[in-house]
């Protein structure tokens, strides 16, 4: 983590200090002079990656409320933008703080502005900051911080005057709703203790008159509160010089417990109030402050390096975590390998010890597997002639003009394929091989039948009866389940391209027209 430092601007002199984890500790005080400003820049040498928080207290600043109309985006900014340059000549030292919207049927924004008066006394340091290239992480006053110092030591009014004493003086900050509206510096004599308390009396009824006649505070708000930050030892004096009033409730606070409160560890003894501002401005960096981009240049690179950083960091810590979880994942599985790899050798050496025991086969375990296997193709490739001959009977019934006279039966291959059937291949008494012999009873996959018979009719002659009723016997086995026809042979010869002549009623008078038909069925169909 960077290395924070605080500069604290006051009239006369800028002192800087060096904050850590509730600690505040000096390191030089400048005056705000030539040689000041030179000191400071040879300093920036020794510490050029810490982050620098200026913080002023100054008479110089202004604060102006105005209610403008509700607009966004580009036209908001370049209305208060156009406000800005109306109300304050040097615009690099200002801020525009939005404070709500306005309660009534006008739809108005409410903002305040602020302003240094006199910027060019912070100029040779901003100046000397830019040149060194050092991280500005902003310019603030006392009262922006003041809500926030606020908040720290447990104020729960929703208005009220903050009261403190610093090496500046005097500072009353008036708060409204948790935002700064209105502050005031007053100069006065830090050495009688009986008239600085007097004196924030006096003044506290003073700054309340002022909120009155400028319409800041109203009439019947009742009673403004008055919170008031004394030393330790003081306490009894400030309660007797802060009495209540109607006008006013005075609630005087230990400022050393208001500083424990917020967190603040340790600081030198010669602060007064600003430690407690010091201390939250380091520890809460407000997002309100004065100076521009140009000013925060470096801050922003080095946020954006960080970012950068810190992202890179994330997703090389979930790679590292995946890769872990990868690593956990191989070597879970080099385990359960192993393991199954163990298993293996047993088992293996197991069934090898069953092996030796088993009785020794009168053929090698190749031509043990080939028999198993040729026995189940033949078991799958058994067939009878009880269903095939059924389909026909049940073909045959249809056509009762029809006469079977003989029937042959075979399995064989695809009768589209025109080759012998597989039984006639091999020889009579022949022992083909294991191989051949799968290879044949696994073609033979039909069973494949022949079937030739007569047509009875009156007439021979009268083709489109005789030719209608076998065409009628062939759709009806090839309506039959698994039953396919491949070649009908009518009585005569359709052909084309072969010529009739002759008297073809007297030729064919006394034979009786016969027919073949080739059909098959897929075994297991």
């Amino acid at each position: 983590m960077a290395e924070k430092r605080l500069l604290y601007f006051i009239t006369g002199e800028v002192q800087l200090f060096r904050w850590r984890a509730g600690r505040l500790a000096p390191e030089a005080v400048y005056p705000n002079s030539e040689v000041g400003v030179a000191a400071f820049a040879k300093h920036l040498q020794s510490s050029p990656r810490a982050l620098y928080y200026m913080l002023a207290d100054v008479v110089e600043e202004d604060f102006h409320f105005e209610a403008v109309p509700l607009v966004r985006g580009k036209d908001r900014r370049a209305m208060l933008g156009r406000k800005l340059a109306q109300r304050y000549r040097d615009l690099s030292l200002a801020l525009t703080l939005p404070l709500g919207y306005e309660s009534g049927t006008r739809r108005e924004e409410k903002i305040l502005f602020s302003s240094f008066t006199n910027t060019q006394q912070f100029q040779p340091w901003l100046a000397a900051l830019r040149s060194s290239e050092a991280r500005l992480a902003g310019v603030y006053s006392l009262p922006l911080i003041s809500p926030l110092v606020g908040r720290r030591i447990g104020v729960a009014a929703k208005r009220y005057l903050l009261v403190s004493l610093q090496q500046g003086g005097l500072r009353q900050s008036f708060i409204d709703n948790g935002q700064i509206r209105f502050s005031r510096l007053g100069r006065l004599d830090r050495d009688s203790p009986e008239d600085v308390a007097q004196a924030s009396a006096l003044e506290s009824a003073k700054i309340q008159q002022y909120l009155l006649s400028m319409r800041i505070l109203a009439r019947d708000a009742g009673p403004l509160d008055v919170v008031l930050l004394a030393p330790a030892d003081q306490l009894d004096l400030y309660r007797k010089a802060c009495a209540s009033t109607a006008q006013l409730q005075f609630r005087v606070l230990d400022r050393e417990a208001a500083c424990r409160k917020a967190g603040l560890r340790r600081a030198p003894g010669n602060l007064l109030g600003e430690r407690l501002f010091l201390h939250v401005l380091a520890s809460s960096q407000p997002a309100v402050q004065f100076a521009d981009d140009v000013e925060r240049r470096f801050y922003h690179l080095w946020r954006a390096r960080v970012a950068l950083v810190s992202a890179g960091a994330a997703v090389f810590l979930f790679c590292a975590l995946v890769a872990a979880l990868r690593l956990v994942d191989a070597f879970s599985i080099d385990q359960l390998a192993a393991i199954d790899r163990a298993q293996e050798a047993r088992l293996a050496d197991q069934y090898a010890r069953l092996q030796a025991q088993f009785p020794k086969t009168p053929t090698s375990t190749d031509n043990l597997k080939a028999l198993v296997k040729n026995y189940q193709v033949v078991q799958q490739q058994t067939a009878s002639l009880d269903g095939i001959l059924r389909e026909i009977s049940q073909a045959l019934a249809l056509a009762p003009q029809l006469d079977i006279d003989r029937i042959d039966w075979h399995i064989g291959a695809d009768p589209r394929k025109g080759g012998p059937p597989a039984a006639a291949k091999a020889a009579p008494g022949a022992r083909p091989g294991a191989d051949k012999a799968e290879k044949s009873l696994t073609d033979a996959s039909y069973q494949v039948v022949e079937i030739s018979g007569r047509v009875n009719v009156v007439q021979a002659s009268d083709y489109r009866n005789i030719t209608l009723v076998v065409n009628q016997f062939v759709q009806t086995l090839r309506q039959r389940p698994g039953m396919e026809v491949f070649s009908a042979q009518l009585p005569f010869d359709l052909n084309a391209e072969k010529s009739l002549s002759g008297d073809i009623g007297t030729e064919r008078a006394t034979q009786v027209p016969r027919f073949t038909v080739v059909a098959a069925r897929r075994l297991g169909a």
